[in-house]
Parts: structure tokens; sequence; C-alpha cells
């Protein structure tokens, strides 16, 4: 008896063969109720089957994936994103902890990535927020593509919301991010400093040393030295390291 229902966009017809022989050969509790290769194609499946889960090719042509998502006021179904490239949107994904499969994938990690989204059923079952890992993806995806976009930061309370462009710096302690806003006031963040570089490297933010990443475009000046200091518009001089000296006035003076 199957617990996931589920249906597979992608625009190659032999991903989404491999994929389903996959799923009934190895995957017992779920079942491949439609498959679809385009974007129309795909809103038309969900709306008239309503699955717990979709399979979601991120490059298609003419609509990519994430155009599916853009159609619903709110997202109802799991996804489990599947892609033969590492780009920019793998950045996001990964910040949010939202399931993917780079292609060409085994069968240990489908079962790996079914595994995670049934324990995140569970969770959402337990959890009485109405807090979408879903909703801070397309945020998020928003903010990679246009900077002045707000960003949904994860915090121990839950999620806080502010525009990229207010971010001075973040400054790495251990598994988590505190981040200095243009108003003085301070964040801590449940993420490491590394998951930052990757999503806002892409909105004018540089890494200058191990512990700091710093918004470019709130720098008011640079202080020679080995390495070198970056004066930040809250007052912060920030150490710029040694060996990303070179990368780093290469960016900034393109501003």
């Amino acid at each position: 008896m199957s617990d996931i229902k589920a249906i597979i966009v992608d625009d190659e017809q032999h991903c989404i063969d491999a994929l389903q022989t996959m799923l009934v050969r190895k995957c017992p509790g779920v079942e491949v109720i439609g498959s679809a290769k385009g974007v129309k194609e795909a809103k038309e499946l969900v709306d008239e089957l309503h699955p717990d889960l979709v399979f979601l090719d991120v490059e298609m042509p003419h609509q990519n994936g994430f155009e599916l998502l853009k159609q619903f006021d709110k997202v109802g179904f799991d996804v489990i994103f599947t892609t033969a490239y590492e780009q920019y949107a793998l950045k996001a994904i990964k910040f949010n902890a939202l399931d993917y499969l780079l292609k060409p994938f085994s069968v240990k990690e489908l079962q790996d990535a079914l595994d995670k989204c049934r324990e995140k059923k569970q969770q959402r079952r337990k959890d009485d927020s109405n807090l979408s890992p879903m909703d801070v993806f397309l945020q998020n995806m928003k903010t990679i593509q246009q900077s002045h976009k707000k960003i949904a930061l994860p915090t121990i309370n839950g999620l806080v919301f502010m525009p990229v462009q207010s971010i001075v710096r973040c400054e790495s302690t251990g598994n988590y991010t505190r981040i200095f806003f243009t108003d003085k006031k301070n964040l801590m963040v449940s993420r490491p400093l590394k998951e930052f570089e990757e999503l806002l490297g892409e909105v004018d933010f540089f890494r200058v040393h191990n512990s700091h990443l710093i918004n470019l475009q709130q720098m008011q000046s640079y202080i020679q030295g080995e390495g070198g200091f970056a004066l930040m518009s809250d007052g912060a001089q920030v150490e710029v390291s040694r060996r990303r000296k070179a990368d780093f006035l290469k960016k900034a003076m393109q501003f």
C-alpha cells in the first residue's frame, strides 16, 4: 500500500522512465500517479491529481521547474528537485534544507531523499507553526535574482524577513552566523557563514575572511595593510585575510 502519491516532471522521457522504474522496483510505498514534460502540463496534473510529492526537474526548455512552483499561492505538496546542473539554484535549495537529487543519482540517494521526505512530513504534523520551507525557498530564489528583495533568515524562534541591502556584514560564530544591519541591530541566525556566502555571493557580498562576509555596497573604504581592513557603514573595521586580498580588491574595484 502506498503512503506517497507522486508525479514526475521532466522534459526528457528517458529520465521519467528511469526514475519511475527505480521507484517501482526499489521504493515501496511510492505510487507514481502521473508525469509531465513541461510546466503547463504539470500544473494541470497537480491541480487534477493533488499529489503528495513532485519530482521536479530544474532545467527545462521554455520554463524551469521554479516557474511551476510560482504558479501556486501555497505549495501543498512536497518537492524533490532533480537536476544535472550544479548552478546557482542549488545554493538556495541547500540553504533552505530542501531535498534534491543530482543526476545521475543512485537508488540509495533516491531512497534517502524519500526517507527525509517522510520524516519532514511527520515533523510537520507535530509542528503547529505555519512556516513553509518552500515559501522560504521561493522568497530566497527571488533574492538571488533581485537584490532589493527580502531574505528569509531562519532563527531559533522562527523566520525573520529582512531586505538584503540592510545587511552590512555577517560574522561566523561556529555553526551560527551573527548578522549586522544598517540600523545597528544584529541577529543570530541558525546557519553557518558558508551557506550565506553561497546564497549572497550572487548579490554583491564577498567573504573577506574565514569569519567575515561583507556587503560591498555597505563598504565605505579600504585600509591598506598585509591583508588590510574594510571600513563598513556601521563603523566596523573588518579584517581582510592576506590570501583573499587580491580577489577582494578586484571585486571591490567594480563598485
